[in-house]
């Protein structure tokens, strides 16, 4: 296949429903005019990109939610979710849904694209939900463990996720459920939203530089799948004193930070190197940035190169948080001054004496 069509920026295809989609349309009253007939022309969001299966899909859900919009005059809103997508010469064969499966690869202008789609009204989620004021859910969140954008992983059975939390204390139909989680993308498996039904370790952890030797299975999830020739530059190397980031203190719950010494880099990984999920398999990721040696005479791996999880030593937090590591912080420098520290770029800005007075 030539270059040109492996990078293509757009294309050209016809959509049609499946019958559970329509079912699921019907129940919830969301009777939009979905022309089978009709060919969409489908962009890339980044004009230079490759357009992918995943743009595809997300491209149908805005269109599923602008039409139910449209439709009701914008008294009413949808969400859709895609939960399947194939060729309609091929049915037999689902589309790869990740951000590396070029749509090129497996589509061609003027196809038949059959769509696995379900969708509900923010009406009717409304209407069965339970009735509880915005100072009674914000005492509620102020009792949770995670907060909007912390970073966890969640126990999918029979594998962890990983994903950032982008809901708390969210009223669903029948209960009021602690997070809802934005997952990762996995190989085969795109990126969606899920429910977590309790506030408890066993279900939902916190995104830490996990203990090898009893939380392996954390650190498999946690790790991402980079191939040996897009391995992105580290920020460290072997030998660097560097701080990582562990279970938040049992004493007073705010982030606990550890020094060390960077091991290596790229270290393999031991363990099982295949999961399933939901009738997908697929493979975890063999090798990770850092092993790092700890001063205590233990050691860890950090399965991810950022400044939530590993910095330059000397480089921790003065003023700790309980979620989410501060990308900025303002800090007392050694001479006593205030400066402003990027811990992604390491740079400091010293604030002038007026501003430091405000601090």
């Amino acid at each position: 296949m030539n270059n040109t069509t492996t990078m293509a920026t757009s294309i050209r295809l016809r959509v049609k429903l499946s019958e559970r989609t329509l079912t699921c349309f019907r129940k919830y009253g969301i009777n939009i005019q979905w022309d089978e007939e009709e060919e969409l022309n489908i962009q890339c969001p980044c004009p230079k990109s490759p357009l992918t299966i995943e743009e595809i899909g997300e491209f149908i859900q805005t269109r599923v939610e602008s039409l139910y919009f449209q439709l009701t005059g914008g008294q009413d809103e949808c969400q859709a979710q895609v939960q399947g997508m194939w060729c309609a010469s091929s049915p037999e064969k689902e589309l790869p849904w990740n951000s590396d499966s070029h749509a090129s690869h497996h589509l061609k202008n003027g196809d038949a694209l059959l769509v696995d789609c379900v969708a509900i009204t923010i009406s009717s989620v409304r209407s069965r939900q339970p009735q509880l004021t915005e100072e009674q859910l914000d005492r509620i969140r102020s009792t949770l463990r995670f907060n909007i954008n912390d970073r966890v992983l969640c126990f999918c059975g029979p594998r962890w996720v990983s994903g950032l939390v982008v809901g708390t204390a969210v009223l669903d139909t029948t209960e009021l459920l602690p997070y809802l989680v934005k997952t990762d993308p996995l190989p085969g498996m795109p990126s969606k939203t899920i429910s977590v039904p309790s506030d408890t370790d066993d279900i939902c952890t916190q995104e830490v530089c996990f203990d090898p030797l009893s939380q392996m299975h954390l650190v498999l999830a946690a790790a991402q799948l980079v191939n040996q020739s897009a391995r992105p530059k580290l920020r460290f190397t072997t030998g660097d004193k560097v701080v990582v980031r562990i279970r938040n203190s049992a004493e007073d719950g705010l982030e606990n930070w550890v020094a060390g010494t960077v091991g290596s880099t790229w270290p393999k990984l031991p363990g099982k190197k295949t999961w399933e999920l939901d009738n997908i398999s697929g493979e975890f990721p063999d090798t990770l940035p850092y092993k790092v040696d700890l001063s205590t005479g233990n050691w860890l791996y950090c399965h991810r190169d950022h400044q939530t999880l590993i910095r330059r030593e000397g480089f921790q937090p003065q003023t700790r948080v309980k979620g989410i590591s501060a990308r900025m912080e303002v800090r007392r420098a050694k001479d006593g001054s205030m400066e402003t520290v990027d811990h992604h770029t390491e740079r400091c800005k010293r604030k002038r004496d007026h501003e430091a007075e405000l601090q």
